[in-house]
């Protein structure tokens, strides 16, 4: 998904919250960062900020919640209400107005992701705006995916649902049917974790369901519940990493055979990636190391297997695992059960992990050109993904969690090499991507603070995700990670061989703040520059800016 917002409304923004921020308060821990807007969300412990700009030019935030409940206190009566979707209004980032709460429609459950898309590129209504979010909980007849109208940030209308669907988490919707770069295809697919809970079983069951959300039915006001609608979404197929597929495919005598593969966090597609054409040529951007047609930015999505152990990254060929009538060439066979043979046909590389680090977030930037790369003959550009590992125990009682940067400029050995590339069809047809780096924070640095080392302070440390917004000014240059009690953390990622941190923002606990302490969850960055974190025990949704050296390098002036 894509987003844009204008420059005139971006910089009229900018300037307000310069100012501003002066008047809110500050944590006392932060370089070249501050806190332009918060909200509370209603102490409801959060996941992951999103946004979109409606065609009035409202910039909105969606933001996926944590199990539990909490008062709805913009309703009359301030009902409790099982923890859902809040929706902020950021237009102007220095006063955040919290519209609605969307809650999930099952107790003990949990809506953590928001995607969001307009009307006129998925085949809905003109000018209206839709949220397609998860929904996990114990009840899985419950569990699945929900699209809502969410045009009216006050009164959303819930649209339809996806019921009966196993292991929900971070999907990945594509708006467009078609690019600038003439890729086409069908508005609205969605690459969702999970699996349908019906035989045969994938053993894995956080792998991908691929499903058509496009020309959504009419919405239902007044409703509270999203409606099963027959025929719709349009299923596509199920896919995963080897191993993941049903045990009948996998190990036809029904012996256990080895563990099945660690579920899938979360895929990120760059069909409608803004970079798609190059500008000198006017034609479809290539990947750095092309060695085939089909190499081009638009067509590939990388998953992110593992969460914080037994971790994957899988680079996936869009074309390939896609029937014709998306623009694609996979055959249709077996959606449900496809063999290790139908899954290495769309799998343009793979990354194994160490077993202590997991795949959470796989954001890919392309065409990397580094200064230091100038007086070198080979590989001179690099496509690089930023892969990071969740830390999932407080006080470090764990393995140290980092966020690495892969170096996926050559994708596998499958194919014969770009003629004068220094590379070679190998032994391995997988050999390829490469780690380059990391961006590792020193617990110890929080010593310098009276806070103190970020190991003690009560929640986890390392790092959880990173932004996911191609449309971001600071993408190729910056990058920014939620360290949890490390806060958000700014990197500068021109020399991707070794990362310099620049700047970070370290939250700190308020009146909502859960036992355990703050603790910074997910982060993206708006179209405007603005960087969105949550909190996940409970501290709420802060906007902050960037100054000093990390802005110079953000947005140059050019």
């Amino acid at each position: 998904m894509l987003k844009a917002a204008g420059k005139g409304l971006a910089l009229a923004v900018l300037a307000l919250g310069v100012s501003s921020a002066l008047a809110i308060s500050q944590s006392g821990e932060q370089k070249d960062m501050r806190r332009v807007g918060h909200t509370d969300l209603q102490g409801r412990p959060a996941y992951q900020p999103n946004f979109i700009e409606y065609p009035d030019g409202r910039v909105i935030a969606f933001i996926g919640t944590h199990g539990g409940a909490a008062k709805n206190t913009l309703k009359p009566g301030s009902p409790m209400e099982f923890n859902g979707t809040m929706i902020v209004d950021i237009t102007d980032p220095a006063r955040p107005v919290e519209t609605a709460h969307i809650p999930v429609p099952v107790s003990g459950g949990q809506s953590q992701m928001a995607r969001m898309c307009l009307g006129q590129d998925i085949g809905g209504l003109t000018n209206h705006v839709y949220l397609l979010r998860n929904v996990q909980g114990s009840q899985t007849q419950m569990s699945g995916y929900e699209i809502w109208d969410v045009t009216d940030v006050r009164n959303p209308a819930p649209v339809a649902a996806l019921r009966g669907i196993r292991s929900t988490h971070k999907d990945w919707w594509e708006c467009k049917g078609s690019t600038a770069s003439g890729a086409v295809g069908r508005g609205g697919i969605a690459y969702m974790p999970g699996s349908k809970n019906a035989p045969p079983l994938w053993r894995t069951s956080q792998s991908m369901l691929v499903y058509d959300w496009g020309n959504p039915p009419l919405p239902v006001p007044g409703a509270t519940v999203a409606p099963a609608v027959a025929g719709y979404p349009k299923y596509i197929r199920t896919y995963g990493v080897i191993g993941a597929q049903p045990l009948t495919v996998v190990r036809p005598n029904g012996t256990p055979g080895a563990a099945a593969p660690n579920s899938l966090h979360g895929a990120i597609s760059t069909f409608e990636h803004p970079q798609a054409i190059d500008p000198k040529t006017g034609k479809p951007r290539m990947l750095a190391r092309a060695a085939t047609a089909n190499d081009v930015i638009t067509n590939r999505i990388y998953a992110a297997w593992g969460v914080g152990d037994d971790g994957i990254l899988q680079i996936i060929d869009r074309k390939k695992l896609l029937p014709a009538e998306y623009g694609g060439t996979w055959n249709g066979a077996n959606a449900d059960t496809p063999t290790d043979t139908e899954i290495e046909a769309a799998q343009a590389g793979i990354l194994y992990m160490s077993p202590d680090q997991g795949g959470h977030t796989s954001f890919p930037l392309f065409g990397l050109k580094p200064k230091s790369y100038e007086n070198f003959t080979e590989f001179l550009t690099r496509d690089i993904v930023l892969l990071s590992s969740e830390s999932t125990a407080d006080e470090c009682k764990e393995s140290p969690h980092w966020s690495f940067v892969v170096d996926v400029t050559v994708e596998n050995s499958k194919d014969a090499a770009p003629a004068g590339s220094g590379t070679k069809k190998e032994e391995n047809k997988w050999q390829g991507p490469m780690v380059l780096s990391t961006m590792s924070v020193d617990p110890r640095d929080g010593e310098k603070w009276p806070r103190g080392n970020y190991c003690v302070r009560g929640a986890r440390f390392g790092v959880h995700s990173s932004e996911e917004n191609f449309g971001n000014p600071y993408y190729g240059r910056l990058t920014f990670l939620a360290y949890f009690t490390g806060g958000v953390r700014a990197w500068d990622i021109r020399e991707p061989q070794a990362p310099e941190e620049v700047g970070f923002y370290v939250t700190e606990s308020n009146a909502n703040t859960a036992p355990g302490g703050y603790m910074t969850n997910n982060v993206e960055v708006d179209n405007r520059g603005y960087i969105l974190i949550v909190d996940r025990n409970g501290s709420g949704f802060d906007i902050i800016e960037l100054h000093g050296k990390a802005k110079a390098i953000g947005m140059p002036q050019e």
